[in-house]
């Protein structure tokens, strides 16, 4: 068994360095361990420092169950997903209580293999019901920035040399190690912090005779470890030294990163103003290096760049300062970060009023100061707010000042108190329409009686039609039979012949007497004068002859 392995920490107070870390990793499994949920542990800081390790004894102390992804494996979102994103949403099958989740090396996640990796981490962050610990190497990295504000992010430190040899020193006497302790001090401050590293280097060390001398530890070579970029800002602003410096520029950062890191932070460390100009003369030759490289692409370049960005910085002052100095993050993409912002946020914006104005984002982004007007009115705000369907980090483009609660209060009271007042119109048009209703209906019912009726009297007249033209009918018939019967005796025929005539005469008789009449009355009626006047004859006589 390697050391590594066989003298690595069993519990929890057997981790070296990092007590106060330590303690609160405990307080916050101890939370969990009583359904307090908490945030998940990112867990920074570089290798051998016992992230790794603590992490599991944590699981194996306080969880039920581990789950681990390591480095090596691929770590794409659907991978991502079907791992520890079902495990955060479901506990243990067997076993009571929470299970612990284990990513290591999030920073890594890089390149096609692991392409939307940070992405699922983003969404089983948001999501997860278990618990769940991180490890990164680099807490500057750009993959950690949309997963650092979702976390509990712890940073170590590396262990101190004296840790180390103290370490070492108790696995030379459990191995029967005789060794210089000048040799175990050298491996210790060589080993830069790393515990891990400081053991492994032991082991190989040891000869046949188990022992440790000055020439073994010369065989291995100091840690060639990576420096932090903060840790590289640092060095060049304090120390004078060449080769210090030029330790210190092996960081895994881009040029245009470090020279603005540089350069932000000389005028906290550097106070005379000549030694500040000389500083800014060497960044502007690193910065025309850059330039080079970029434009020409011949990255030769990069070497003149970072000796006038290392040493001609550090060269640049006349003496070391010892007075404490706050470094920062270079303000430039502070301000890169804060346009991109607004112009994503402006972006969104404007789509969204487009859709509703019927006009272009590009002329609407011209709209947007009358718009900053419009806003300031809160009762307004909110209906345009809520008619361009808004959030309320789009609103801050128009206002700095949020809307007052009170307004939606208000407008969703009157917007209540509107929709009653149409409910209740609702339900009045209803029962007016169902009145009409039963009134056609009671319409319907009176017609098709009054209907019914007529066709009832319609059929009894019809009946009654039917048995009068019946028994007129059958009177004519006997009528007629008995004329018939009549007129065949001839006596009757005479006596029926004898009448006729008769009639006929006293007919003509009436007639003749009825002119004769109507003559006399006309007669008299008309005057002298009107009368026709008639002819006088002579009357003749034998004595007119």
């Amino acid at each position: 068994m390697k050391w590594v392995e066989k003298y690595s920490p069993k519990t929890l107070g057997d981790v070296l360095g990092n007590a106060k870390i330590k303690a609160e990793i405990e307080v916050w499994a101890n939370n969990w361990s009583k359904g307090i949920v908490q945030k998940p542990l990112l867990l920074m800081g570089p290798p051998g420092v016992g992230k790794t390790t603590m992490a599991h004894l944590v699981g194996k102390e306080y969880f039920s169950e581990t789950i681990e992804v390591n480095a090596s494996d691929k770590r794409s979102y659907d991978i991502l997903k079907r791992s520890i994103g079902e495990a955060s949403q479901t506990r243990s099958l067997f076993q009571d209580g929470y299970k612990l989740l284990i990513m290591d090396e999030v920073d890594g996640i890089n390149g096609r293999d692991d392409s939307g990796g940070v992405r699922a981490i983003n969404e089983t962050i948001k999501n997860t019901k278990q618990p769940l610990i991180m490890m990164a190497n680099d807490p500057y990295s750009k993959r950690l920035t949309s997963i650092k504000s979702k976390c509990q992010a712890i940073k170590f430190t590396k262990v101190h040399s004296n840790t180390i040899n103290a370490q070492l020193k108790r696995i030379c006497a459990n191995e029967d190690i005789t060794y210089d302790p000048e040799a175990l001090k050298t491996l210790s401050k060589q080993s830069n912090g790393d515990l891990r590293s400081a053991i492994t280097s032991l082991e190989a060390i040891v000869d046949a005779n188990k022992n440790i001398t000055m020439e073994s530890i010369s065989v291995i070579s100091k840690k060639d470890g990576e420096q932090n970029i903060f840790d590289t800002v640092r060095t060049v602003l304090k120390s004078k030294n060449p080769e210090h410096v030029k330790d210190a520029m092996r960081v895994d950062a881009q040029p245009s990163m470090l020279i603005e890191f540089i350069a932000e932070n000389i005028p906290r460390e550097y106070d005379r103003v000549d030694e500040i100009a000389k500083a800014y003369e060497m960044i502007a030759l690193a910065d025309l290096n850059l330039g080079r490289a970029f434009r020409t692409q011949n990255y030769t370049y990069w070497k003149y760049a970072f000796l006038f960005m290392g040493r001609g910085v550090a060269a640049s002052k006349k003496q070391t300062y010892k007075k404490f100095a706050r470094y920062t993050g270079s303000s430039v993409f502070q301000k890169m970060s804060k346009s991109r912002k607004r112009k994503n946020l402006v972006e969104a914006v404007t789509n969204k009023m487009s859709v509703k104005l019927h006009t272009s984002p590009k002329e609407l982004e011209k709209q947007l100061p009358f718009f900053e007007i419009l806003f300031e009115d809160n009762e307004m705000a909110y209906d345009l707010k809520e008619y361009f369907k808004l959030e309320d980090e789009e609103v801050k483009l128009f206002r700095s000042r949020k809307i007052p609660a009170s307004v939606e209060k208000n407008r969703i009271k009157e917007l209540k108190k509107q929709q009653k007042l149409e409910e209740k119109e609702i339900q009045k048009q209803k029962k007016e329409q169902e009145k009409q209703k039963k009134e056609q209906e009671k319409k319907k019912k009176e017609q098709e009686k009054q209907d019914s009726n007529l066709l009832t009297k319609k059929s009894e007249e019809t009946k009654e039609t039917t048995g009068t033209v019946s028994k007129k009918r059958k009177t004519k018939k006997e009528s007629e039979t008995t004329i018939k019967n009549e007129t065949t005796n001839p006596t009757i025929k005479k006596q029926i012949k004898t009448i006729e005539t008769t009639q006929k005469t006293k007919k003509e008789i009436n007639k003749k007497a009825d002119k004769k009449i109507e003559n006399k009355k006309s007669s008299d009626d008309l005057t002298d004068e009107e009368k026709p006047k008639t002819k006088k004859y002579k009357q003749t006589t034998l004595f007119d002859f």
